[in-house]
């Protein structure tokens, strides 16, 4: 990725709560490392969080490297949901809030709050064409964004 877009696209409260940043400039994989990218964007009233140490890398390898990806986020069901036979839509929305954890996350996910991978974007289509709804779907919309999943 390029320092301009980097600067332009990413936004460091993307980040889950979770996340750990790395501070270890030495690490040969630093410049492709989402934890040290992470890192080197902490804004300033940020003083305390999560962190990897430098002895994390070991011979030029690093077990919480994690490359630099950026991804089609997508967001919204509800035009999707409306699409369907009233007998499959509860259903297949229950399957949906199942499969991302909980009602509470599948609204995140519905209102834009959280964004959803592109395997999960698959997963739910899939889901839609296992139970016979052939055809194009599309989410309400997409954002590109950096992929913080695990």
């Amino acid at each position: 990725m390029k320092d301009q877009n980097e600067k332009t696209l990413f936004n460091y409260a993307d980040a889950p709560k979770s996340w750990y940043n790395c501070f270890n400039s030495a690490c040969p994989k630093a410049g492709e490392c989402m934890h040290f990218m992470t890192g080197k964007n902490v804004p300033d009233d940020v003083t305390l969080g999560n962190a990897i140490y430098p002895n994390a890398c070991k011979n030029g390898e690093c077990s919480f490297f994690k490359q630099i990806r950026m991804m089609r986020g997508a967001y919204g069901f509800n035009t999707m949901l409306n699409e369907l036979k009233r007998k499959d839509e509860e259903l297949l929305r229950g399957m949906i809030a199942d499969y991302l954890g909980s009602n509470t996350t599948y609204y995140k996910f519905n209102r834009g709050e959280k964004l959803l991978t592109p395997e999960q974007q698959e997963w739910i289509l899939n889901l839609f064409h296992k139970n016979g709804y052939i055809g194009e779907k599309e989410f309400e919309g997409y954002r590109y964004i950096y992929d913080f999943s695990e």
